[in-house]
């Protein structure tokens, strides 16, 4: 007798091949049989009739490390739209190892990461992936270590060369991460301390992950006016390390005075694939990002963190400067994206903030605040600049933004075509979040596969199921095959879509019928049922 039976639905396997219709038969969480007119003695019968029934998908970039220690609706925004494994420790923004000493690496991660537990006991990866392991997880977790955990905790969050003993301390670091479960490393060369870190300690700790057959995901040091070199150092990086290598959200921006086409970053991507650079890369599907508040600030004035930063806005000459490089299209910094500059003021939106007195600034533009403000319409940069700064300040830099209108519709389309795309959501879930953390799946499938038919039902699947499962050794996920672990979703392909909403983001997209998170219900009928069905995956990676 098997635990439950969906019949009748058409199945979409994750591998790219044809659909077809048949049912499935789960026992003791996992795909026992697959094959028409299964016996539906069991003590659950799920009615797939006109629907699809495809594999769980693996949001392979997510900042929902700390989720499973939070409560509230949050937990529900990865199931609801039919993730059932995610990739976190994004962006070198991870949350262990963490000693009592980085308190400032705590506080610049929160906008990110959110709270998490109230104490943060991780002196070593492993003892962060055992609390991780037993707390209740509305899906399945697998992690990277992130660089910026790892450099914070060797040299701190100041501009600062490393001594050959140092890169011998973060490898060691590195090391003890990979021995234990982590899936690979990340880095965030855009944001502290990654911004400072030279090519020399990217290799080391690179090399450290290729041991293990790991894998490095990176957002590169600047997807703007020098994204040619940022996309360079990466993919050197890759070739000399031998580590696989997969590029965060790649894309750069609609404002062409800052960024390139999507044509030429695949370019680059095509030619060291052909030189034996083993290299893929995701992309959400908005045209909208979300980051740090502080990011909007030139590299000079983050350095420290935030108390430092906080030090640097109450002076009033560096004030001064800050608004002479804010006010125009700015210095052209080394690994500076002027989002500023890029998009103006009325498309940077607050969207978390940690105080209460601060709460009505969540959802609103940054001209948007100071008209609140100001008793007559005031959009003058310097009036603008001293609101965000106060703010920044209020707050111990710990708020988030979302950018809206910084990507290219047509540059969206030509990288989802791309057959080395995969889609992760960089969901962050905190405050008033960007979309995408709870549609980034429905949206994808809704809009880029059904409506504008960028790809095929199939090749969309899978490349939200099996692509990042092969990629990333998810042992028995991403497919739907007999003996594969039942993570599986059903749907309705004609309505599934996701509200694209930046003032009420949390909005329960629709076409989502059930999903399954290691053969457990955990939303039925669009209502959830349960968020603790998830496992951490631990992959067993001999060192080479």
């Amino acid at each position: 007798m098997f635990d439950t039976v969906i019949m009748g639905g058409l199945i979409v396997d994750g591998t790219g091949n044809i659909p077809y219709r048949s049912d499935i038969g789960i026992k003791d969480g996992m795909i026992a049989e697959i094959g028409l007119g299964l016996s539906n003695e069991s003590a659950e019968i799920l009615d797939a009739t006109s629907k699809m029934i495809t594999p769980g998908f693996i949001d392979v970039h997510s900042h929902c490390d700390l989720v499973p220690f939070m409560s509230g609706p949050i937990r529900e925004s990865r199931i609801n739209q039919g993730v059932t494994t995610e990739i976190v420790g994004q962006c070198g923004l991870g949350s262990a190892p963490h000693l009592e000493r980085m308190e400032d690496w705590r506080s610049y991660l929160s906008p990110i990461l959110g709270p998490g537990p109230l104490t943060w006991n991780w002196p070593d990866f492993s003892t962060f992936l055992n609390e991780l392991r037993q707390a209740d997880k509305p899906n399945n977790i697998a992690v990277l270590i992130g660089h910026g955990a790892v450099r914070a905790q060797v040299l701190g969050l100041n501009n600062i060369q490393p001594s050959a003993k140092e890169i011998t301390a973060m490898s060691r670091i590195v090391e003890e991460a990979m021995s234990n479960g982590a899936l690979g490393i990340s880095y965030g060369l855009a944001y502290l301390p990654g911004i400072f870190a030279p090519k020399q300690e990217l290799l080391a700790l690179s090399s450290v992950v290729a041991a293990y057959n790991g894998i490095m995901m990176i957002h590169i040091r600047s997807h703007s006016r020098q994204v040619r070199e940022g996309m360079a150092e990466a993919l050197a990086v890759a070739k000399e390390s031998g580590v696989k290598l997969q590029i965060s959200h790649m894309r750069s921006y609609a404002n062409r005075d800052y960024g390139i086409t999507a044509e030429e970053l695949i370019d680059m991507v095509e030619e060291a694939r052909n030189h034996g650079v083993d290299v893929t890369f995701d992309e959400h599907p908005y045209r909208a990002g979300s980051t740090l508040l502080s990011q909007v600030l030139p590299p000079w004035a983050k350095e420290g963190g935030s108390t430092e930063i906080i030090r640097r806005l109450k002076d009033p000459q560096l004030r001064a400067k800050l608004k002479d490089e804010l006010s125009n299209s700015g210095p052209s910094y080394p690994g500076w994206d002027n989002f500023v500059g890029m998009v103006g003021w009325s498309n940077i939106m607050i969207s978390s903030v940690t105080k209460h007195q601060n709460k009505w600034a969540e959802g609103q533009t940054l001209t948007q605040l100071v008209s609140k403000n100001c008793s007559e319409h005031v959009e003058s940069a310097s009036e603008i600049i001293d609101l965000l700064t106060e703010l920044l300040i209020s707050e111990d830099c710990r708020c988030s933004m979302v950018i809206q209108n910084l990507f290219a519709e047509e540059d969206i389309i030509a990288l989802i075509k791309h057959p080395l795309c995969q889609i992760g959501s960089d969901g962050i879930p905190t405050g008033k979040p960007h979309p995408r953390l709870y549609g980034t799946y429905p949206k994808f499938l809704g809009e880029y596969v059904r409506d504008k038919k960028i790809l095929t039902w199939a090749e969309g699947i899978k490349r939200i199921t099996g692509d990042p499962a092969r990629r990333l050794n998810l042992a028995n996920r991403g497919y739907v095959r007999k003996g594969d672990i039942a993570d599986l979703v059903i749907l309705d392909s004609n309505k599934i879509a996701a509200p694209e909403d930046y003032n009420n983001p949390s909005k329960v997209p629709l076409g989502i019928d059930y999903t399954l998170v290691n053969g457990q219900i955990v939303v039925a009928k669009g209502k959830v049922h349960k968020t603790n069905a998830g496992q951490l995956y631990s992959p067993s990676l001999p060192r080479s």
